[in-house]
């Protein structure tokens, strides 16, 4: 058995989630990364094992659904995890009305039943041993509302109401919880979810910024990490908006990215 500390990262084939478990790899943790995808987790599983010399475990699971949850369980046995990070996500941009049935129920299953039933499993080993640390990846969209991408945003407001009770729950237990709400990242998630990464031309932060910030923040027992100063101003700027002035700005920027997207 290792006497290195463990990380469970989600959603870790690419993008954020493979950045953070490079991160906390080279920090010296045994890590288990979580994805649909296996040959993208063996081939990154072998390159952190030889390259940071710890133990990779990965698990090829969906975890939308119960026997997605039940194979990451088992694998981790009863093992103590240090740090779980609920990363992995979907989205889906255009109007609701529009949308795959079928998408919207994934985008629900993905971003809030398995975070619930992922962080209802693995808290209460975390309780018992009076440590660790709970990282959940949310967006500066669960601040405010999303036309054009309806069920997205309020799946991210979820992670953020769910956290933001836990934190005071949680209080005073040795386990901290911490919320990382990026703003748009360069990443494998924007295509899947239909729109261009490219918003106006403005600049994205990179998947490598947004992991490092989030790895010092919960080592930190941070709660709110937003990373970027433009994406703390607009989470911010949300909270003194009305909401309806803030429904009526995300349109018009959700109707730039379909209008500037190359694959819708």
């Amino acid at each position: 058995m290792s006497a290195r500390s463990l990380a469970v990262i989600t959603g870790a084939s690419s993008g954020i989630g493979e950045k953070l478990a490079m991160g906390y790899a080279k920090r010296g943790f045994d890590v288990v990364i979580v994805a649909r995808r296996a040959e993208r987790l063996a081939g990154l599983a072998e390159t952190l094992s030889t390259t940071c010399g710890v133990h990779v475990d990965a698990v090829a699971a969906d975890l939308k659904d119960d026997a997605g949850i039940d194979a990451l369980m088992a694998a981790l046995g009863d093992r103590d995890v240090d740090v779980f990070v609920n990363n992995a996500g979907a989205g889906w941009i255009g109007r609701f009305v529009d949308a795959p049935y079928a998408r919207q129920l994934e985008i629900v299953d993905l971003n809030c039943r398995a975070v619930v039933a992922l962080t209802h499993r693995i808290l209460p080993r975390m309780l018992a041993r009076g440590a660790g640390q709970i990282v959940q990846v949310a967006s500066v969209a669960g601040f405010m509302p999303g036309p054009l991408s309806s069920v997205y945003y309020a799946s991210k407001a979820f992670v953020v109401s769910h956290s933001e009770a836990l934190r005071h729950e949680l209080r005073g237990s040795g386990v901290t919880i911490t919320l990382v709400c990026p703003g748009p990242v360069d990443t494998e998630f924007q295509q899947s979810s239909g729109v261009d990464s490219t918003i106006g031309g403005a600049a994205k932060m990179t998947d490598v910024d947004v992991a490092e910030a989030a790895i010092a923040a919960a080592a930190a027992g941070t709660f709110l990490c937003v990373p970027g100063p433009a994406n703390r101003l607009l989470v911010a700027l949300s909270g003194l908006l009305p909401r309806r002035v803030s429904a009526f700005l995300v349109e018009r920027l959700q109707k730039q990215r379909l209008a500037t997207s190359s694959g819708r």
